[in-house]
């Protein structure tokens, strides 16, 4: 079993996309007011901070489910185009600032207090990449062979995003004086949100493309997976047919495009001047 991500730091400098990252969302101090009385303005302020080693688009941020008649806020929706991602140039991510403007009705008659729920929902797209360094030996039993011990599993403890490759196995076909490889990759949600789809855009071992990838159970596209909040990963078979006698090292890689979303729920509270809470 090994352990890791994608590349490794010899020079000594932090890499990363390796372990865990993703989009994190706060709200500024007093913004919103942890009470609010009737009939005045407040805002909401939050934070984007994006901790992913990747850049983050097409972002769209929403406030659902308020009452209009108790709070109203304007705009429900808010974009962002891109959200720069942590590296050597910017080793603290990228952050932004979205402003709601809010506005609070009456209590309703008597009433002291109001609990105001809403959500808020947050969507982006955004890639992933990976890397690592195996030994390839096509003849698993030749016991002369001095070169490289290759590993059939390897775990990894992520790439710098929510969306991870975790396992990856490899068995082996002999074939001839070669082999066929067929490499399962375990892809997997280890963030706070939502994956809504995946989707393979490179694969190779080497400088040469796999034959053969496909999403295990997927449809209309092979290199595309489906998800629901049920099921937030996917297994990725890829093959490669080789003809080389002898063990040797060489890289493997592999590039997804992902979209995400994450929904919150909070609340507003909506409290008579005269309101004690005990």
């Amino acid at each position: 079993m090994g352990c890791g991500g994608s590349g490794g730091n010899a020079d000594g400098k932090q890499n990363f996309k390796q372990g865990f990252g993703e989009l994190v969302v706060g709200f500024l101090q007093n913004a919103p007011p942890q009470s609010i009385y009737p009939g005045s303005d407040f805002k909401i302020i939050l934070e984007l901070d994006n901790q992913a080693a990747y850049d983050l688009t097409n972002g769209k941020v929403s406030i659902i489910g308020l009452n209009n008649k108790y709070f109203e806020v304007k705009p429900e929706t808010q974009y962002f185009d891109t959200l720069i991602g942590r590296s050597l140039l910017s080793p603290v991510g990228e952050k932004k600032f979205l402003e709601f403007a809010g506005t609070s009705g009456q209590l309703f008659e008597n009433a002291n207090s109001y609990r105001g729920n809403y959500f808020l929902k947050v969507n982006y797209d955004s890639i992933m990449g990976f890397s690592d360094t195996l030994c390839i030996n096509p003849r698993l039993y030749e016991v002369y062979d001095s070169g490289c011990k290759m590993s059939d599993q390897k775990s990894y403890s992520g790439q710098g995003a929510p969306l991870a490759v975790t396992d990856m196995q490899v068995i082996t076909y002999p074939i001839g004086t070669g082999a066929k490889l067929e490499f399962r990759f375990k892809v997997s949600n280890r963030g706070q949100g939502e994956l809504d789809h995946i989707s393979l855009t490179g694969a190779k071992l080497g400088n040469e493309a796999f034959q053969k990838c496909e999403f295990l159970g997927a449809s209309l596209d092979i290199h595309k997976a489906l998800l629901d909040q049920n099921r937030q990963e996917a297994t990725l078979i890829c093959e490669k047919m080789i003809t080389d006698q002898n063990s040797y090292e060489t890289t493997l890689s592999l590039a997804f495009t992902y979209s995400y979303q994450s929904i919150k729920q909070y609340t507003l509270m909506l409290v008579s001047p005269n309101y004690r809470s005990y």
